[in-house]
């Protein structure tokens, strides 16, 4: 399964960057991400760099691993997210600037198979919706954090 969205955001491209990619805030714009687990040992810069996380689904606590697979800077990010006995699910986060004050994010976000039978089941019936749903909140919740201003 693979979904696709673009958004516009009013402030220059390095410092979307730098929000985007302080892991710190990851729960104050990821809709459902609510903690991250063992900060001390987590980072975000390279490719290699992971962090836990803590994940609401269907009302229950999940927790998963954020891994980044590749990283561009001020360009793209390119994770995988596990969570056991879910698919995985790999994202890929494209910077573009559109001028001094503009840039552009698009995000990618596809699913691999699982062999669990929750798994499967969450795969084909509420997985699409529900990833597609988080990501368009997530843009949302970013949309009026970045419209407010950040320092």
């Amino acid at each position: 399964m693979r979904i696709e969205q673009s958004c516009e955001y009013p402030l220059p491209l390095k410092k979307g960057w730098d929000y985007l990619t302080d892991w710190h805030l990851f729960p104050t714009w990821r809709v459902a991400m609510f903690e991250i687990l063992e900060p001390d040992s987590a980072s975000w810069d390279k490719a290699g760099d992971s962090i836990r996380f803590a994940y609401k689904l269907l009302g229950r606590r999940i927790e998963g691993v954020a891994t980044i697979d590749e990283y561009q800077e001020l360009e793209l990010i390119r994770l995988t997210a596990n969570v056991p006995g879910l698919p995985v699910i790999h994202e890929e986060w494209h910077y573009e600037a559109l001028g001094d004050d503009r840039f552009l994010l698009r995000v990618v976000q596809d699913t691999e198979p699982t062999e669990s039978f929750f798994g499967r089941v969450i795969d084909k019936t509420l997985m699409p919706r529900s990833l597609q749903k988080d990501l368009e909140r997530t843009l949302d919740n970013l949309t009026d954090i970045f419209e407010m201003g950040i320092d």
